[in-house]
């Protein structure tokens, strides 16, 4: 379903599915997704991957909200229109009491893959009103191939309204196969290289928790004004049947993964957060 109208547009108790993207919105769009079925079907071409639940270019308004999707490559929020909002909408950007299962990148034929997350800001810059919240995500391993769960790339809120990703429940990031090495996955993190004013920033995240996450939980791999707090994370390095995963790294970490500057990469802090995370012969604790 394409949305190329910048009036008002709301989607309501649809049910879609297909192997391309699901629904689509173009610049300038206004359009609330609400109480929708999204199922993502193998692509009939070797090569291709599973589309997105939501795919959003430039928006002015979305909110995306009570949903359930499965084995689709999530939501893909690309960008925010220059031209304001929608008047009289304190929170123009919401996605929040969601249902996701199985955040498929995998490509037919297993000859790639697609970096897919349940939710990704690409370029979402300055913008107040952001809330990522309430969500309920669950990847089962080798079923599903995520990259970060969450991903906030170059995307910013503002000091006075930072984004808010807050109260959601997050089972499983694994590679394909869940046993495999070399996996940088995790449930969320904050990504972007670049000045100041085009990393990630202004970020809250609180009240979360992250299960069964390979490679990391919560990483700030980049950007300025990022505070985690009482967020729960915990990986026991195992599959329920007593398979080990070799890909755990660390329960949440801080570091300045693009070698970014002290103007760029600066006040950045994780606080009263439950970490009880294995990786089999790690020994870092820092």
């Amino acid at each position: 379903m394409r949305i190329a109208t910048t009036e008002p547009v709301q989607l309501v108790n649809c049910t879609l599915a297909g192997a391309g993207d699901l629904i689509v919105s173009g610049e300038g769009a206004n359009l609330i997704v609400r109480n929708c079925r999204g199922y993502g079907l193998e692509p009939s071409r070797t090569g291709v991957g599973r589309g997105r639940f939501v795919n959003s270019y430039r928006a002015r308004r979305l909110w995306i909200e009570h949903n359930y999707f499965e084995q689709t490559s999530g939501l893909n929020i690309d960008r925010w229109s220059t031209s304001g909002g929608v008047a009289g909408v304190g929170q123009p950007l919401l996605v929040r009491y969601n249902q996701a299962r199985n955040i498929d990148g995998r490509w037919r034929g297993n000859q790639g893959s697609t970096r897919a997350s349940f939710v990704i800001l690409n370029t979402v810059r300055s913008l107040p009103g952001v809330e990522i919240s309430y969500n309920e995500v669950r990847n089962t391993a080798n079923q599903s191939l995520v990259e970060d769960n969450i991903n906030l790339y170059a995307s910013s809120g503002t000091s006075g309204s930072p984004i808010r990703v807050h109260n959601n429940f997050v089972f499983g990031a694994y590679p394909f196969p869940a046993t495999g090495t070399g996996y940088t996955g995790t449930g969320m993190t904050t990504d972007g290289n670049g000045n100041a004013s085009e990393v990630t920033a202004f970020v809250e995240a609180y009240e979360n928790q992250f299960v069964s996450t390979c490679n990391a939980a919560m990483n700030i791999a980049a950007g300025h004004d990022i505070y985690y707090h009482d967020n729960r994370l915990v990986t026991s390095g195992m599959l329920a049947d007593g398979t080990r995963l070799p890909s755990t790294w660390a329960g949440t970490s801080i570091f300045n993964y693009y070698k970014l500057p002290g103007n760029v990469f600066f006040n950045n802090r994780v606080e009263r957060t439950v970490v009880g995370y294995m990786s089999k012969g790690g020994q870092n604790g820092r």
